[in-house]
């Protein structure tokens, strides 16, 4: 007599199971041990285990362009002083 093959859990990944292995470390564009650590870190939902594929594979914010001051639009140190002695209070 043959038994039916119990069916997967939809929205988990059975890590035991080579077949799902080989189409979600193909589907998720990751290693078979990468797959591993990542269901180890954040479990073996398909949802949470996307997440933390997108979080890792999405590229580094890059750091704005320096902002540029020209020496000409910047007042003298003098003139800052004197201003910040006449709006200090009590003076």
């Amino acid at each position: 007599m043959r038994r039916a093959k119990p069916q997967p859990i939809r929205n988990k990944i059975d890590l035991a199971d080579p077949a799902q292995i080989r189409a979600w470390t193909r589907r998720l564009g990751i290693t078979a041990d990468d797959l591993r650590r990542v269901a180890g870190k954040v479990g073996n939902s398909i949802a949470a285990v996307s997440k933390e594929i997108d979080v890792r594979k999405a590229p580094a914010p890059r750091p704005s362009s320096p902002v540029q001051i020209h020496p000409a639009s910047v007042p003298p140190v003098a003139a800052v002083v004197t201003e910040v002695q006449l709006a200090a209070p009590g003076s």
